[in-house]
């Protein structure tokens, strides 16, 4: 018998009888042989011959019938027998040790493949990434699972899609706590594991840091209404540079090392040379400093003899739209611009570099190739599993028929339109939409002509396919992972990044998408939003304000322009009109919890207490977990004098398992205002369990450590305070008070001067400063512009009487008798004014 079968489909393939596979294999051992002198002793050769006899035994395996259908989605088959490919690759690499590799996973936000010189491009220059290319196997197809951050990557970790992991957009999710993740494999064979990312969306509160030893998402968060991009995202320079740090602490085990680089999303702001080495093109600019920031970290790894030693993948989370299909950004179509990725993989000593494969991947491929690769067993997943190993393609293998899945739900999610929904092969692609679109991308890579109508059996095919495969995603996976109620807080951290809430009605689709408005149909909608949202970041208000009117103008039931344009206003002190918006919105969408939020704030800044609290209220019944609607409800009834309301308020947030410290810090005041000051310490402890930063608990259990009389761990506290926020005007002053009645009069002073001066608006402080001056001999014309400096300020004498007394004191010290009597006349006028 003659068993024939077909290699290398990437790049056209040949057929060979299976007898002469064996004669090759005899041939190039006996070349090995003789050239023992050589460094890799044609080790490459070898491997491509032992993989041929491989795949070709493994044909010969198959059953001469039929070919059965098709394997479902959720459990793709492997075309090369494990057995089978576990030997050629141990051939192949097998004197490398892959099993103590590192594993280095450059992630780069918002790349698309078509701007690097490695596959294609000549406008700019990208030295370092086309290197890696030479040295590595670079994929041609490579796709994203959706153009957002953080599913895109919470697909690269757990290797499942979005309909799988549930993570469907920035905004609102959180993993699977059943999917173990790339990190948590890796940690349990051994390695140290280490994430460094560069912008809040991929803040560990998803859950995306699960497995990993380190993981710096440390962002300066500032006020709410003072978020700007540099609270929330961090330059590539900062993040490698911590992750620098972490590799010579984990020096001389294996590791894990995930960096994210937020380079290039927008705003694109290069730095010098690129911005002018490339002007009017600030998204080129960009990725050519990014090429830059790739080498850099290249060079530490080459410093620290590393390299050779690490299995390196590079890829981006997703592209960007710069207006083709009318989409400036990513999020919203499922097009090549911004779903095709590049796919990097080099191997230690640049092994099996120099290939290109043609074949459709995807994300999820990542983690079942880097597991293989390492010959890491990961645990059963008790949902499905969606990647399949790239080793066959890294061998130069044909591995059958395969596809990739793409999904955009913003649509649906924001504006009630359908969703996008794309099945990917390589050659061709079909999108699910009410008007479907299929397109042959070898003659049409820009997808700017729909051939559906032409090919209507082929599209049928395909369509049929994808349907399989989500239907099959709907038996196996969550379809939602959690959402986590978000505090207004984070929400605003987000928005700062330009990710908006979802604001639709809808949280599935149909499987008929034709009574739901088409996504192309609607582009200039959407694009006055983004472009909106985008003008906002760069502090252009009336700018963004005449693109949203452009956008209700065209449709006006779009909920997210409404809630926008409310924001707006709000900021800008017009909160009349900003009710007036909101009030739109929620007529749209009753359940719209920004628009929630913000009619709520507005009331509050029109002093209409009352109004405020309804709304507050009916956000907790959509968001019992929202942390900013449980603490403005609460202030609210404390103002109302309604405090054991407040209470109970407070008590039921801070029953929620992830409430966060500000709630447990705001239940423990209102437990010691009742007098239950135990249960307030406790709850001050929990506060800081939740997050040790802020400073307010560590000040309330200093207070309370202090009323109780431990004044040494009243000190010790206050001094944690300070180490939080060193400009804590009331942790300097109690912990000067404190220190003074010690005996350190010189420490008290300083304290007392440092409290003052970080907040001048400290009327009190002014008086008690100048007194202890006074008392301590020290400088009476200090002392006295500092008591005359607090009374300017104090026109509702809040402080009583005190500071003319101190005034009359230092006066009288100074020789000026008449002056000082004076000054006691307006300070008894004052008591004789203030009831008891």
């Amino acid at each position: 018998m003659t068993c024939r079968s077909t290699f290398f489909g990437n790049s056209g393939g040949f057929a060979l009888p299976l007898g002469w596979l064996f004669i090759v294999l005899s041939a190039l051992q006996v070349v090995n042989e003789k050239q023992k002198g050589t460094v890799f002793r044609h080790r490459g050769l070898n491997a491509l011959a032992l993989a041929l006899v491989v795949a070709a035994f493994a044909a010969c395996q198959r059953d001469p019938a039929p070919a059965p259908e098709r394997a479902a989605a959720s459990e793709p088959a492997e075309s090369v027998e494990r057995p089978f490919l576990t030997a050629a690759w141990t051939e192949a690499v097998g004197d490398l040790s892959p099993e103590a590799w590192n594993v280095v996973l450059v992630t780069i936000d918002t790349l698309r493949a078509d701007r690097l010189g490695c596959y294609g491009y000549a406008e700019i220059e990208t030295p370092q990434l086309d290197r890696l290319a030479s040295e590595g196997i670079l994929f041609e197809n490579a796709l994203t699972t959706v153009p957002f951050t953080l599913p895109a990557h919470t697909s690269i970790m757990t290797g499942v899609y979005p309909p799988v992991h549930g993570v469907r957009e920035n905004v609102g999710y959180a993993l699977d706590e059943r999917l173990p993740t790339l990190a948590e494999d890796l940690s349990v064979g051994g390695r140290r594991t280490g994430g460094f990312i560069s912008a809040f969306v991929l803040d560990g509160r998803w859950g995306i840091d699960r497995g990993f030893d380190r993981y710096y998402d440390e962002f300066k968060v500032q006020d709410v209404g003072m978020l700007n991009m540099g609270s929330v995202q961090r330059s590539g320079t900062e993040t490698i540079g911590q992750a620098e740090a972490w590799l010579d602490e984990a020096a001389g085990s294996p590791f894990f090392l995930w960096l994210h680089l937020f380079e290039p999303h927008d705003p694109y702001e290069p730095p010098e040379p690129f911005a002018s080495r490339y002007p009017e093109r600030p998204y080129d600019a960009e990725v050519a400093y990014t090429d830059s920031l790739v080498g850099r970290f290249r060079g530490i790894l080459e410093d620290r003899d590393l390299l050779e030693r690490t299995l390196l993948v590079v890829t981006a989370d997703h592209g960007e739209g710069l207006g083709d299909h009318g989409e400036y950004f990513h999020g919203y179509f499922v097009y090549d611009s911004t779903a095709r990725v590049p796919l990097i993989v080099r191997l230690p000593e640049g092994r099996l570099g120099g290939r290109r494969v043609a074949a459709a991947v995807s994300h999820v491929d990542l983690r079942p190739t880097i597991l293989a690769a390492l010959g890491v067993e990961a645990p059963a997943a008790p949902l499905h599993q969606g990647g399949r190993s790239l080793l066959p393609l890294l061998l130069g293998l044909d591995d059958g028929d395969r596809v990739a899945y793409i999904e955009s739900y913003y649509a649906l999610y924001h504006y009630d339109w359908a969703p996008l929904r794309a099945i990917h092969t390589g050659s061709l692609k079909f999108i699910d939409a009410p008007e479907p679109e299929l397109y042959s991308l070898a003659d049409d890579p820009g997808e700017t002509e729909n051939v559906v109508r032409g090919t209507r059996a082929e599209a049928r095919e395909l369509r049929d396919r994808l349907l399989g495969m989500i239907r099959d995603f709907d038996q196996s996976g969550s379809g939602e992972a959690a959402r986590p109620d978000l505090d207004q807080e984070t929400l605003a951290q987000l928005q700062a990044l330009g990710y908006l809430a979802g604001s639709g009605s809808r949280t599935a689709a149909p499987e008929d998408l034709s009574g739901l408005a088409d996504p192309k149909g609607k582009i200039a909608v959407h694009r006055a939003i983004m472009l909106a949202q985008s003008d906002i970041g760069k502090g252009e208000t009336a700018a963004a304000r005449q693109r949203l009117l452009e956008a209700i103008e065209l449709d006006p039931g779009v909920v997210d322009a409404q809630q926008m344009l409310g924001n707006l206003h709000q900021r800008e002190g017009d909160f009349d009109a900003a009710i007036g918006y909101f009030r739109n919105a929620l007529a749209r969408n009753p359940n719209h919890q920004a628009s929630l939020m913000g009619l709520a704030d507005s009331y509050l800044w029109l002093d209409r207490p009352e109004d405020a609290l309804v709304g507050f209220e009916r956000l907790r019944g959509l968001a019992p977990h929202d942390s900013k609607a449980a603490i403005a409800s609460t202030d609210i009834l404390v103002d109302l004098g309604r405090q054991a309301e407040a209470l109970e308020v407070a008590e039921s947030a801070a029953r929620y398992e992830h409430a966060p410290a500000l709630v447990h810090n705001q239940h423990g005041e209102l437990l010691a205002l009742a007098g239950r000051v135990g249960e307030a310490e406790e709850a001050f402890e929990r506060a800081i369990q939740a997050n040790d930063r802020p400073v307010q608990p560590h000040f309330n259990l200093a207070v309370l450590y202090e009323e109780r009389g431990e004044t040494a761990r009243a000190i010790e506290r206050y001094k944690e305070a300070l180490a939080r926020m060193p400009w804590h005007y009331r942790t300097l002053f109690n912990l000067g008070r404190l220190l003074g009645r010690e005996g350190d009069v010189v420490e008290q002073e300083e304290l007392w001067l440092a409290s003052v001066n970080a907040n001048p608006e400290f009327i009190e402080g002014h008086y008690l400063l100048a007194k202890l001056l006074m008392d301590q001999g020290g400088d009476l014309e200090r002392a006295e512009e500092l008591v005359r400096a607090g009374l300017a300020q104090d026109e509702t004498h809040q402080a009583g009487a005190l500071g003319y007394f101190v005034l009359a004191d230092i006066l009288s010290r100074l020789g000026r008798t008449a002056e000082a009597m004076e000054a006691v006349r307006s300070g008894r006028e004052i008591q004789a004014r203030t009831p008891e």
